[in-house]
């Protein structure tokens, strides 16, 4: 097979189940597109100061909020009812709430893997920047 055919019969509509023990169920997740993925970036990105002492800050826990909101197809993170069992009024907060701190990284590892980085923290850094 060419290297044309590969990308002409390629998928990026990328989705795949994450089992999550605790809640004995699937998450499902999907690949994001670069234009999503920069948006997520850039919602992440503060800025501080002002004039020549104005300097851009990346949040990184906002940015895996954000990346996990967007990723996850069967669960909204957002969901009232969620929300208020977990006593939370964002999807950010909720998602911190609702899963354990390792859920969230086997989560994590899993959309970034299915977006190309398998597990490759420096070119996750790289695009990051």
């Amino acid at each position: 097979m060419s290297v044309l055919d590969a990308f002409l019969k390629a998928d990026t509509n990328l989705e795949n189940d994450v089992y999550i023990k605790r809640l004995d169920t699937h998450i499902r997740i999907k690949a994001i597109g670069d234009e999503k993925f920069d948006e997520l970036k850039e919602q992440a990105t503060h800025f501080t100061g002002t004039g020549k002492n104005r300097e851009s800050v990346f949040k990184e826990d906002e940015f895996t909020n954000l990346l996990l909101i967007e990723s996850c197809v069967n669960i909204d993170f957002g969901d009232s009812k969620l929300m208020e069992k977990h006593g939370v009024k964002s999807a950010e907060a909720c998602l911190r709430k609702a899963l354990l701190t390792g859920e969230i990284l086997r989560l994590q590892s899993a959309i970034l893997s299915l977006n190309g980085f398998d597990d490759d923290s420096e070119l996750f850094d790289e695009a990051k920047n």
